[in-house]
């Protein structure tokens, strides 16, 4: 994806996402009038107020709903801006975006999620989705090196790293970490392939 294609899908999420916000609030405001127009004031019949309010109140669940998704695809946007390098593509909210993937509670929630995969396929426990458990088992190390990265907070990420380990964590249609038929091989080079992105050899800072 080039910049200028970045650059336009973004500018049509973000129409989207004001429109659902738009349409989330003027479908609020009908409920909340029609409940005072038949309740309140007394200007339309009880029951076609109730109607209005409850189609209204639905719709705009429905704009809300629009609304997280279409913010998720800008968000996925904005992780393959940084994973190309593209900067200068929305400067600003790809600095807000970068930050919040390395952030403490992110760094966590990536370490905890890892370290619980190796458990359950140690322990045999029952996880919320299959994992390759074989595969698991045979990456350990680099598994538990990866969650020790995320834990020193000494060592600085890459965004891009975070990015690519978010996706082999939460990619279940094509991540080795789930596919059963994938080769262990396949999982151990895309650990790799984070672990180089993540952040530059620091043995001697994560020994410490």
């Amino acid at each position: 994806m080039t910049p200028s294609e970045s650059t336009a899908l973004l500018a049509r999420l973000n129409d989207r996402i004001r429109s659902a916000v738009t349409g989330a609030s003027s479908l609020a405001v009908l409920a909340v009038v029609s409940i005072v127009a038949g309740y309140g004031v007394h200007r339309i019949a009880p029951e076609m107020a109730k109607t209005v309010a409850v189609f209204a109140m639905i719709g705009g669940l429905l704009m809300i709903a629009a609304c997280r998704f279409f913010a998720w695809q800008r968000e996925e946007i904005y992780d393959d801006i940084v994973l190309q390098g593209f900067r200068h593509v929305h400067r600003a909210a790809v600095a807000r975006r970068a930050a919040a993937l390395v952030s403490r509670s992110r760094r966590k929630q990536l370490a905890d999620t890892l370290d619980r995969y190796v458990t359950a396929a140690q322990d045999n426990y029952p996880t919320p989705v299959p994992v390759h458990r074989s595969a698991l088992l045979a990456v350990r190390p680099q598994v538990r090196q990866l969650s020790l990265i995320l834990r020193t907070e000494e060592v600085e990420l890459d965004p891009a790293g975070m990015v690519l380990l978010t996706r082999l964590i939460t990619d279940g249609a094509t991540s080795p970490l789930y596919r059963l038929s994938a080769d262990e091989q396949e999982l151990r080079r895309e650990l790799d392939r984070i672990r180089t992105a993540l952040t530059a050899d620091d043995d001697t800072r994560l020994a410490a």
